[in-house]
């Protein structure tokens, strides 16, 4: 792992199995799969700008939910829905 990595938590809602498929293979070659539509992984800012690029290709963020959890950060999301607006449901 380059010393320049930081932790995420990556979860989706993708209801096209084809696409949800796309996306949890890609997942699989960056990270961990924990959950079902859960995966950990330890990026490098070079390593977390491909996997986004990745996946909004393969994703369709009219549609679905990718949100990119950085542990310790602030939450990104790409496609649909918004980040919870009370502190206490987000990971610090």
């Amino acid at each position: 792992m380059p010393t320049d990595s930081h932790f995420f938590t990556i979860t989706y809602d993708i209801p096209d199995d084809g696409r949800r498929v796309k996306v949890a293979n890609t997942l699989k070659s960056f990270g961990e799969r924990v959950q079902l539509s859960v995966f950990e992984c330890w990026l490098s800012p070079a390593q977390l700008a491909e996997l986004k690029k990745l996946l909004q290709k393969k994703a369709k963020l009219s549609q679905d939910s990718i949100r990119i959890y950085p542990i310790g950060g602030t939450v990104e999301v790409l496609g649909t829905g918004q980040i919870a607006e009370d502190p206490d449901f987000l990971i610090l």
